[in-house]
């Protein structure tokens, strides 16, 4: 299986969960990952990054394979999404708009979506697991995926 990860997960796993030195097996069980090509995302992921960690956004740069150009297919389809779901990136939620692209990424190349962000049950207020069923895309956790993938970190 392969995955597209959101900007939720990576800095929830670099700043709060699995940290660099605390977790290096983690971090080379996910290195592993992206050499294999199983962990992928949009670019818009590592630009949403940037503004969050510095010291992220330098070890992704160190990884921009995972990171997948916004080709044609990939805008068409995260247009889809926002028109049928403009609220998805609302100014209120001070965020920039990684998420559209993921559901994108995800629809277009078959991937599972890694995030951390939960369904709010409100199309006025969606997150991406909101979003997705309209998509036909299934999403995780990063903890599903660590089982999923048999990752054994300790």
């Amino acid at each position: 299986m392969a995955y597209c990860i959101d900007t939720s997960c990576i800095i929830a796993a670099w700043e709060e969960r699995y940290p660099l030195e605390n977790f290096p097996k983690f971090w080379l069980l996910f290195e592993q990952a992206i050499a294999d090509g199983k962990i992928l995302a949009p670019e818009p992921v590592l630009d949403e990054t940037e503004p969050k960690s510095a010291e992220l956004y330098s070890w992704l740069k160190e990884h921009d394979g995972m990171f997948l150009p916004l080709e044609d297919a990939i805008q068409l389809q995260a247009k889809a999404v926002l028109a049928k779901h403009p609220r998805l990136v609302a100014a209120k939620k001070q965020r920039t708009s990684a998420d559209p692209f993921v559901i994108a990424t995800a629809t277009v190349r078959r991937l599972m979506i890694v995030t951390e962000e939960r369904p709010t049950g409100n199309l006025n207020r969606p997150n991406i697991p909101d979003v997705c069923g309209d998509f036909g895309v299934t999403y995780m956790s990063l903890l599903q995926m660590i089982r999923a993938e048999k990752w054994v970190i300790g």
